[in-house]
């Protein structure tokens, strides 16, 4: 079970709802993740209950919304959004896509997804951008769709660098094209051109520290520190260390990272898209740029660098903004929501 889940299962909970989870652990193995779905199904057939709703995953909506029971599909990016935008190579990749897989994808995946958004009662989405896609893609009500919020883990304070350390440029996520990492590393040459060096810590990478490297320009590489996997309490001090947040993603649902870098009180420079740009207000709360546009992300950085009093104010600006979000509020604004929609 996910973050978001456990937080939603606890809220519906506390309103006196029992929580029944079906998920890999339950269904047990499979030599396929396309097969998770219909054994999800039988999971629950065997159950012989009848619930008063069911929250399911985008990829098994197409055998949990014709029961007759209320349906909430909950998706964290919707994925034929995603594949399209992969097709149009507004998402880069890496890699090429085949054409086994431009075949077989789309029938084993993301038929049970097209399925589930269209028949679904209500929409359960992460992000306008999201909504917006759902409506004109699938022809659904405004009406029938909930955007709802992730919420954050609260800082005691906020965690500023110490004004004389080196500014240093916070990264955290999966090292892969998607998330803009050439993007970042493209936007460091341009700031070394400029006679700037800042410091870049990259946390979370899910790489070897060496494949990681191979991406930086050799001379940038003294300047870069790589930090493959952490535990979720040494967050902070690696946000203590930070000048600034940087997210130059192409595609996120509402990034956790962002959330939790704005309530420690960072300047976040994100891309404007997705869930970010329903979260960052630029020039109050955060700093936006056009995707894949390294340039703009390499001034918004040399801004945050020529300018550390801006860049707190931003942080600080964050950090009011999101200290509404705590998981309990914005899992019963979900609770609440479902329980309304239970009820008509």
């Amino acid at each position: 079970m996910g973050r978001v889940e456990y937080y939603w299962k606890a809220a519906l909970e506390n309103r006196g709802y029992e929580f029944i989870h079906i998920g890999p652990s339950e269904v047990g193995p499979m030599k396929h993740q396309g097969l998770f779905p219909r054994k999800a199904w039988k999971y629950y057939k065997q159950l012989n209950i009848r619930p008063d709703a069911l929250i399911v995953h985008e990829p098994a909506g197409g055998y949990f919304t014709n029961l007759g029971i209320p349906c909430f599909l909950e998706s964290h990016g919707i994925e034929r959004r995603n594949w399209e935008n992969q097709l149009n190579g507004l998402i880069p990749l890496g890699i090429r896509i085949s054409s086994r897989t431009k075949l077989l994808f789309p029938l084993w995946r993301l038929r049970g997804c097209d399925q589930g958004l269209r028949r679904a009662d209500k929409l359960l989405l992460i992000n306008s951008e999201d909504r917006d896609y759902a409506m004109k893609k699938y022809n659904r009500s405004k009406d029938d769709i909930f955007v709802f919020r992730n919420g954050v883990n609260s800082q005691e304070k906020e965690i500023y660098p110490v004004q004389e350390e080196k500014f240093t440029v916070l990264f955290n996520g999966t090292w892969i094209e998607r998330k803009g990492t050439k993007l970042l590393v493209k936007a460091a040459e341009m700031l070394r051109d400029k006679g700037y060096s800042p410091l870049y810590l990259l946390i979370g990478s899910g790489k070897d520290e060496n494949d990681v490297m191979n991406d930086w320009p050799a001379d940038l590489r003294p300047q870069v520190q790589v930090v493959s996997r952490f535990k979720p309490e040494e967050e902070a001090s690696f946000l203590a260390k930070a000048s600034v947040f940087v997210l130059p993603s192409y595609f996120e649902g509402q990034p956790l990272s962002l959330l939790q870098a704005m309530s420690a009180g960072k300047c976040s420079i994100t891309s404007n898209c997705c869930g970010q740009k329903d979260i960052i207000e630029h020039g109050r709360t955060g700093l936006l740029f056009e995707p894949g546009n390294a340039e703009q992300l390499a001034s918004l950085i040399e801004s945050a660098i020529k300018d550390r009093s801006m860049a707190e104010t931003l942080g600080a600006n964050a950090r009011q903004m999101v200290s509404q979000r705590s998981w309990s509020s914005v899992s019963d604004e979900v609770a609440t929501y479902i329980i309304n929609n239970i009820r008509q």
